[in-house]
C-alpha cells in the first residue's frame, strides 16, 4: 500500500514593511482624504499568482496604535456629554432644583481631571481590514539596479535567500492594499501628527509599527538619532548575579578572590572596600535600561507631538546569541530568532509581556515606543557570540569593578573565538522580525533619508584595529551604483540629504611615527588625540588663515572608519548632504567638509600591509559645530557636517558620563535647524 503524498500546506509571510522600515504614507492636515493605498512585499511557498491571492485575501488586518490617556479622555467626554444631556432631562421634568447645588454625577468628573499625569501607554484600536488590489509576482531586483529605487519597499534581496530567512519559502509577490481610516482613527489623528499600524496576517505573525499615516508636510519636523545600543539579554542579568554573588561571598574570603588578581591596586585604584562600599545600582550601566530610559524620553515627546521618529545606526544588539552557541551537526549556529538578543530589542520596543522569563532586579520600567523608527546595522550585529567583560576594558564602560568582572565570567559562558568570529547568518532574526532592507532610503516631501550598511569588522585595516579602533567593511560598488541611482532618478536640486551609517566617514588619529604609534599601543594615548586647539573656532580666533584651520593635513582622518571605498563616500557627503550621522567610535565629534580648493590631501588606503595612498576629495574641518551654528542659516552656509552621536547604551573607557548619548535633530521651514546633543540623565538647557 503507497503512502499518501504529503498535504501541502500553504504558508505566506509578510516581509515589507515591518518595524525597522516602517512605511509613511501622509495624509492632508484636515484629514479629508480617507482612504489610502500601500505597497507590501510577501513570500510564500505557493507558486502562482491566484492561488496566492486568495489564499491572502482575508487574512490581513491593519491594527492602529492608539494612546491610552487618549482613550481615556474620550471615554470621559462621552460619558460628561451624556451625564449633562441626562441632568438637562431631570431640570426639564422639574426634578432637580439647580440653583446653589451639584450634581453628584458632575462631582465625580471631576476625579478624572488628573488623567493629563498618566503615562503616555499604548492600547491597540479597533482593526481596519484592507482590500487586496493587486497581486504581480516578483523576482529579486539588487540594489544597484533603477527599478530598485522606486520599489524599495517590495524588492526582495538576495540574502533573504541565500541565508533561508524564511525557512524554504521562495516565492516573492508584490501586493497593494487598500484601506479607509476609522472614525476612532480620524479621532485619533486630530489630537497627534501620525499613528502607526500593526499589519497582522492570519493572527500568525505581527510586522509591528509598520504602516505610519502622518499629518506633516514634512517643511517642519523632528528626529532623535540614537547609536550604539548594545543590548543584550545578559545586561539585564548582571545586576542580579553580582548581587548574589557578594552575598555568597563572606568578606573573609575576600581577599583570597582578590589575590587572584594581578595588578589588583591598579584595577581597584585604591581601596576595594570603598569601591564595594558604592552602590551598585547607582554606579552599574546597564545598556538595556538606557534604551528603556529613552523610549520614555521619546514617548513624551510624542505625546506634545514634538517628534516624528527615530534612527538607530547600528550596534542595537552586542553580539547575537543569548546563550552558548547550539550548533546543528558542529557546523552551524542556530540563528533562531527567539535564541537571538534580536528578540530582546524587540521585546523592549513592543513591551512585549515577559510572562514566561525569569524577572530581574534593577530593570528600568519599559514603555511601548509609541513612534516609528528605522534602524541599520552595526559591526556587533554581525558578532555571534558573547565576550569577556575583561576585553578592552568592557566592565569599566559599565561602571563594573575587575572583582564584578571576574566574578561574571565565571558565570556566564564565553568563548574568545566564537566572540570574534562574524556571520551574515547571524541577522536571520533581523531581517524575518525587525527590518529586511541592508541599504533603503525613504523621501518625506523635500527631504532624502538614506541608510546604508557599513558591515561588520573589517581585518583589512590591521593597524586601526591594533589601536583599539577597528575599521569597518565599508560600501561596495553595489552600494555606490545605488547612490548614484538615487541622485540620478529621485534627487531634486532643492532636497535635503541626511545620510545614516555606522562607521564614520571622517574619524580621526594624528599622524605618527612607528615609535610614537608603539607608544600608543602601550597605553600613551591622549597625546595623540586631536585637542581643542585645532577646533575651526579657535583658530579663527587667533586670525590664522583658513589653511591652518584644516586638520586633514595634520591628522589621519581615516581612522577607524570604512576600508572600502572611502574616496567616493565622502565626495558623495561633500557634494550632496547636508548632514551625516553615524556612530562606532562612541564619541561626540563633529566634522565639515568643504572643496579642497587646490590644496590636496592624502591618506593611506589600508596600513600596514597596503602602503597605498589614496587622494582626500575635502578639506576637513573639526569644531563642535552644532552648538556653534544654532540657526538654518550658517548650518546651511557651513554644511555639509559629519557628526558621530556619543553611545546611547556605554560610554568610553575616558568619560562614562558620555553614556546615553543621543542627537536630536530639527528642521524648520524646509532647512536643518539644529542637531545638537542630549544625554539622559543630565539637564536640558
Amino acid at each position: 500500500m503507497q503512502n499518501n503524498p504529503q498535504e501541502f500546506i500553504p504558508k505566506s509571510i509578510l516581509i515589507n514593511p515591518n518595524l525597522g522600515h516602517p512605511l509613511i504614507i501622509n495624509i492632508d492636515s484636515k484629514l479629508k482624504e480617507r482612504t489610502f493605498k500601500a505597497r507590501v512585499l510577501f513570500v510564500s511557498n505557493i507558486d502562482n499568482k491566484k492561488g496566492f491571492e486568495d489564499s491572502i485575501k482575508y487574512g490581513i488586518q491593519l491594527i492602529p496604535i492608539i494612546e491610552y490617556k487618549w482613550k481615556l479622555k474620550v471615554i470621559f467626554k462621552k460619558k460628561k456629554e451624556k451625564e449633562k444631556k441626562d441632568l438637562g432631562e431631570k431640570i426639564k421634568k422639574g426634578f432637580l432644583n439647580i440653583i446653589g447645588k451639584k450634581d453628584k454625577s458632575e462631582r465625580k468628573t471631576n476625579k478624572h481631571r488628573g488623567i493629563h499625569k498618566l503615562k503616555p501607554l499604548s492600547i491597540r484600536g479597533e482593526p481596519i481590514i484592507p482590500a487586496v488590489l493587486e497581486v504581480e509576482s516578483t523576482s529579486i531586483i539588487s540594489i544597484n539596479e533603477r527599478a530598485f529605487i522606486h520599489n524599495e519597499y517590495s524588492s526582495p534581496q538576495n540574502y533573504l535567500k541565500r541565508y533561508d530567512v524564511f525557512n524554504g519559502l521562495e516565492h516573492y509577490y508584490r501586493t497593494t492594499l487598500k484601506f479607509r481610516l476609522s472614525k476612532q482613527v480620524v479621532d485619533f489623528l486630530k489630537k497627534r501628527n501620525f499613528v502607526m499600524f500593526d499589519i497582522q496576517f492570519e493572527k500568525k505573525k505581527i510586522n509591528y509599527h509598520s504602516i505610519v499615516i502622518s499629518k506633516n508636510n514634512w517643511s517642519n519636523f523632528s528626529f532623535i538619532h540614537a547609536t550604539d545600543l548594545h543590548l543584550a539579554e545578559r545586561n539585564d542579568r548582571i545586576y542580579e548575579l553580582i548581587k548574589k554573588r557578594y552575598k555568597k561571598i563572606r568578606k573573609s574570603e575576600l581577599e583570597k578572590h582578590l589575590g587572584k588578581l594581578k595588578n589588583k591596586k591598579n584595577l581597584f585604584k585604591g581601596s576595594h572596600h570603598l569601591e564595594l562600599k558604592q552602590s551598585l545600582l547607582r554606579r552599574f550601566i546597564n545598556p538595556n535600561n538606557q534604551f528603556r530610559k529613552l523610549i520614555k524620553i521619546i514617548n513624551k515627546k510624542v505625546y506634545h507631538n514634538e517628534l516624528d521618529f527615530v534612527v538607530i545606526t547600528g550596534d542595537i544588539i552586542d553580539f547575537t546569541l543569548i546563550s552558548k552557541i547550539i550548533k546543528k551537526n558542529n557546523k552551524t549556529a542556530d540563528f533562531r530568532y527567539e535564541n537571538t538578543n534580536w528578540q530582546v530589542f524587540k521585546d523592549i520596543i513592543t513591551n512585549y509581556p515577559q510572562k514566561n522569563r525569569p524577572k530581574f532586579r534593577g530593570l528600568s520600567q519599559n514603555e511601548e515606543l509609541l513612534c516609528p523608527v528605522f534602524t541599520i546595522l552595526g559591526n556587533h550585529d554581525f558578532r555571534i557570540a558573547s565576550y569577556d567583560l575583561n576585553w578592552g576594558g568592557m566592565y569599566k564602560k559599565m561602571g563594573l569593578n575587575a572583582f564584578e568582572a571576574l566574578s561574571l565570567n565565571e558565570i556566564l559562558s564565553t568563548s574568545p573565538i566564537d566572540a570574534i568570529t562574524k556571520s551574515y547568518g547571524a541577522l536571520k532574526g533581523y531581517w524575518s522580525e525587525i527590518n529586511p532592507s541592508l541599504d533603503f532610503s525613504v523621501k518625506l516631501g523635500k527631504n532624502l533619508f538614506i541608510f546604508l550598511n557599513s558591515g561588520p569588522d573589517s581585518f583589512k585595516n590591521v593597524r586601526d584595529l591594533l589601536g583599539g579602533h577597528p575599521s569597518v567593511t565599508g560600501l561596495s560598488s553595489r552600494q555606490i551604483n545605488y547612490l548614484e541611482n538615487i541622485v540620478n532618478f529621485n534627487y531634486d536640486i532643492d532636497d535635503t540629504i541626511f545620510l545614516f551609517l555606522h562607521g564614520p566617514p571622517i574619524n580621526t588619529r594624528q599622524k605618527q611615527g612607528m615609535v610614537k604609534r608603539l607608544g600608543k599601543m602601550l597605553g600613551k594615548r591622549n597625546k595623540y588625540m586631536i585637542s581643542a586647539s585645532f577646533k575651526e573656532s579657535i583658530i579663527k580666533k587667533l586670525e590664522k588663515s583658513p589653511l591652518e584651520a584644516r586638520i586633514d593635513g595634520k591628522f589621519n582622518v581615516k581612522y577607524g572608519t570604512i576600508s572600502t571605498n572611502w574616496e567616493k563616500l565622502i565626495t558623495f557627503c561633500k557634494n550632496y548632504c547636508v548632514l551625516v550621522l553615524s556612530g562606532h567610535t562612541h564619541k561626540h565629534q563633529e566634522y565639515r567638509l568643504q572643496d579642497p580648493e587646490g590644496y590636496m590631501t592624502k591618506v593611506f588606503d589600508a596600513p600596514p600591509f597596503n602602503l597605498k595612498k589614496i587622494e582626500n576629495p575635502a578639506a576637513v574641518f573639526y569644531d563642535i559645530y552644532s552648538e556653534i551654528y544654532t540657526n538654518s542659516k550658517d548650518i546651511l552656509d557651513y554644511a555639509p557636517f559629519i557628526v558621530q552621536t556619543p553611545a546611547l547604551g556605554l560610554g568610553s573607557l575616558r568619560d562614562l558620563k558620555s553614556a546615553g548619548g543621543y542627537r536630536e535633530i530639527n528642521v524648520r521651514d524646509g532647512k536643518l535647524d539644529s542637531f545638537r546633543v542630549r544625554f539622559l540623565d543630565r539637564k536640558i538647557n
